[in-house]
């Protein structure tokens, strides 16, 4: 036990009904509410689960063997929540008969007040401290014959109120209530004339009791009408007690249909208004002027007790399409400007229709709202983002409202400022741009992507406009170049040209030396000969040597010639050195050659040289023949000797000359080619002007077509140049190499070169 009092509302009646054994089979909202118990924990349970170890076993003694007697009972009693809490009720108890026969018990108890509590709970403490005897309940003498006469009559007018008060409304509750009191005012004046009985002050305050709906408390008459009053007392309370449950819930109903927001409205099967609530009433006042244009009869307060009729032009239409209504309908109403959607469910009770239950919705903000909506949208379709949502709107409809305006504004304002930055584009401004910090979500990201493309587009303008810029210089410095490099290469084709016929000139005279040398080879073998024939015939040395000295004198006249040869060589060797480093790399093997040539020029001047003073000697010798005749012959070895070594170095002279040939024919071939790659880079050059000249025009027209466009770097750009690009001299090779045939393939052009460089070409 908690010790923690259970306050019952004063209003509250608890009704249970039990069987024979005291298992309880029926109960009303009331006696649940008191036990805290649920349905399960209740239904043929025991009544004494509600029993609280305060109240004296001989209070339940009294009780059960007064019901089980016929006879009522009433007391105050201590019961248990489920909790373990107490509450305290006026307990009135009867037996319930049928054909005479008890079948049920049957109790209604009421909250005790205060002054009963206090009574109650020291009686019961005096009678378990065996202070005080329990008082019982006194057993009336009733006469059996009339009891049984009259009994039937008395619960014939208590069904009947019980019946009429069972089936009770909240719209009909003061009726009934009113009706019972003619109901037991014939019963007892059946009962008076039945059994001709005195009535005392008790009966008559009891009779006052119960036609004032006071069922509370117990008839103090143990007579037979006492009896009897006590019994339409107790089925009267029961009447009560599920009367009390019906109110109560029809009071919860009315309270939570006040309390929704849903406007209800309820009509009989002849479309009465019986009720509206709060809600309803609410927007029905709100509205009531603008309903007086289209229904004039429209008033607002008097709504309940008119007729649905008033809502329709042609009520007889919709008075047949509801009536044939089986199952909920939902249809829209507009009238004087408002849109209603109505939502009609037939109450329908035992298979007969009874009446109406009509769910109102205002749907004309809703409606409003919806309708500019789909303007704006359609507008939106059309290209316009101008239009706003007009329509009044609350709660989440003023929501939507102003995140569409919203949404809209800003699109608007996007599109505005993004038309504004393109119609600049288009005009060449790249300057203008979109403010930052202004958009949302994807506009926002459109925003920078925007900024973003004319940033770069800007960039791209300005290089374009630098590298146009740049072209311009780059490709007037190559058409001067190119010019220059044209009449150089004029130049350089006519200097070969008479590098060419001089090579041939080279060539015809050292075949000539060369020619020369094999008659001097020739000779010499002869003077070889001849030297071996004077061995033989010394006698005759005297007689030869006049042809000796005029040998002598020719072969003296034949060292002059290669002395002269070897020195035309030697200058014809140094020509074409210094041709070949004209040359560059082309002429390094004819250097080569030209060296050797040099080298074998001086070797015959050498030997020229030589010969001649020996030719000299030779000579004088000859003038002193005579005398030298004798020594003749120690000589003639020697002089044979010599004349070999003299054939020998002809013969190299004659290989050395046949080389020359050989060399200055590649060296003229060489001229020859280079004197073609000549006219082929003339043709280039003057290929490659024309290529400058139109690469400077481009240029020029793509910087008057960037100038079309504004990127806020204009002065800059005129005022900050970068510099001419310097073409990058060629560096001749220290190595050079043997000439050969040009080579077909495309030659890479320098990344740089400077005009002064070509000087040396």
């Amino acid at each position: 036990m908690s010790g923690q009092e259970y306050i019952l509302p004063k209003d509250l009646v608890i009704l249970s009904t039990s069987d024979l054994r005291g298992n309880i089979i029926d109960y009303n909202a009331g006696f649940k509410e008191a036990s805290g118990y649920n349905d399960a924990e209740l239904i043929n349970q025991p009544h004494n689960i509600l029993r609280h170890p305060d109240m004296p076993k001989e209070a339940f003694k009294d009780f059960w063997d007064t019901i089980q007697a016929g006879l009522p009972w009433q007391g105050l009693v201590k019961n248990k929540r489920k909790n373990g809490d107490y509450y305290w009720v006026m307990a009135n108890a009867a037996p319930v008969f049928k054909d005479g026969k008890i079948t049920s018990y049957l109790s209604v108890r009421y909250p005790a007040t205060e002054e009963q509590k206090q009574f109650a709970t020291k009686l019961y403490a005096d009678i378990k401290a065996g202070k005080v005897g329990f008082p019982w309940t006194a057993r009336p003498s009733i006469h059996t014959e009339r009891a049984k006469a009259t009994l039937p009559l008395l619960i014939g007018v208590a069904g009947t109120v019980g019946a009429g008060v069972s089936f009770v409304t909240t719209s009909s509750l003061i009726y009934l209530g009113l009706l019972a009191v003619p109901v037991v005012a014939m019963g007892y004046m059946a009962s008076q004339l039945y059994n001709k009985l005195t009535l005392n002050k008790t009966i008559l305050k009891g009779i006052e009791d119960i036609n004032n709906s006071d069922y509370r408390l117990r008839i103090n008459d143990n007579s037979e009408l006492g009896f009897m009053m006590n019994l339409i007392r107790s089925r009267k309370a029961e009447a009560a007690a599920r009367n009390y449950d019906q109110l109560r819930a029809s009071q919860e109903l009315t309270t939570a249909l006040n309390a929704a927001s849903t406007n209800i409205m309820v009509a009989d099967k002849d479309f009465n208004i019986k009720s509206i609530n709060k809600s309803l009433r609410e927007m029905f006042t709100r509205n009531e002027a603008q309903l007086k244009q289209a229904l004039p009869k429209f008033e607002a307060a008097k709504i309940v007790g008119s007729n649905m009729d008033i809502f329709h032009k042609d009520p007889s239409h919709q008075r047949a399409m509801v009536s044939k209504m089986t199952a909920p309908w939902t249809g829209e109403l507009r009238v004087a400007g408002l849109v209603l959607r109505l939502t009609v469910v037939p109450i329908i009770h035992q298979g007969e229709k009874v009446g109406y239950v009509v769910e109102w919705l205002d749907r004309t903000q809703e409606a409003n709202i919806t309708d500019d909506i789909i303007r704006v949208m359609k507008d939106m379709n059309d290209g316009s983002f101008d239009s706003k949502v007009s329509a009044e709107a609350d709660g989440v409809l003023k929501i939507m409202k102003d995140n569409i305006n919203g949404a809209l504004t800003q699109i608007g304002h996007a599109v505005t400022d993004i038309s504004r930055v393109l119609e600049a584009q288009a005009t060449g401004d790249l300057t203008h741009q979109l403010a930052p910090g202004v958009y949302k979500g994807q506009i926002h990201d459109l925003k920078n992507a925007i900024n973003y493309a004319t940033d770069k587009l800007k960039e791209v303008v300005a290089s374009a406009v630098e590298a146009a810029q740049v072209v311009s210089e780059a490709s007037a410095q190559v058409s001067q170049g190119a010019t220059d490099l044209s009449e150089r290469v004029q130049s350089q084709a006519a200097a070969l040209e008479q590098t060419s016929a001089t090579m041939h000139q080279m060539s015809s005279a050292i075949e000539n030396t060369s020619q020369n040398s094999q008659k001097a080879a020739k000779l010499s073998l002869e003077v070889k000969s001849q030297s071996i024939e004077g061995a033989q015939v010394m006698e005759q040395t005297l007689g030869a040597m006049k042809a000796i000295e005029e040998s002598s004198h020719k072969i003296a006249d034949i060292i002059s010639l290669i002395d002269s040869i070897a020195f035309q060589t030697n200058l014809l060797a140094l020509n074409a050195a210094v041709e070949a480093a004209r040359a560059g790399e082309h002429g390094r093997g004819f250097a080569v050659v030209a060296g050797e040539v040099r080298a074998l020029a001086q070797k015959s001047a050498e030997a020229a040289k030589e010969i001649r003073g020996l030719i000299d000697v030779s000579v004088d010798r000859v003038g002193n023949g005579t005398q030298l005749a004798q020594k003749s012959g120690d000589y003639l070895n020697q002089i044979t000797q010599s004349i070999q070594e003299m054939a020998d170095m002809i013969q190299e002279i004659a290989n050395a000359s046949f080389e020359q040939s050989q060399g200055i024919s590649q060296v003229h071939e060489a001229i020859t080619q280079i004197d073609a790659v000549t006219q082929q880079n003339a043709a280039l050059v003057e290929e490659t002007t024309a290529a400058a000249e139109t690469l400077e025009n481009e240029a020029t027209n793509l910087r008057n077509t960037m100038a079309y466009f504004k990127t806020g770097n204009e002065m800059l750009g005129q005022s900050v140049k970068k510099p001419k690009p310097a073409l990058l001299a060629a560096t001749p090779s220290s190595n050079p190499k043997v000439l050969a045939k040009p080579a077909t393939e495309k030659v890479t052009k320098p990344a740089k070169a400077s005009a002064d460089e070509w000087t040396t070409f």
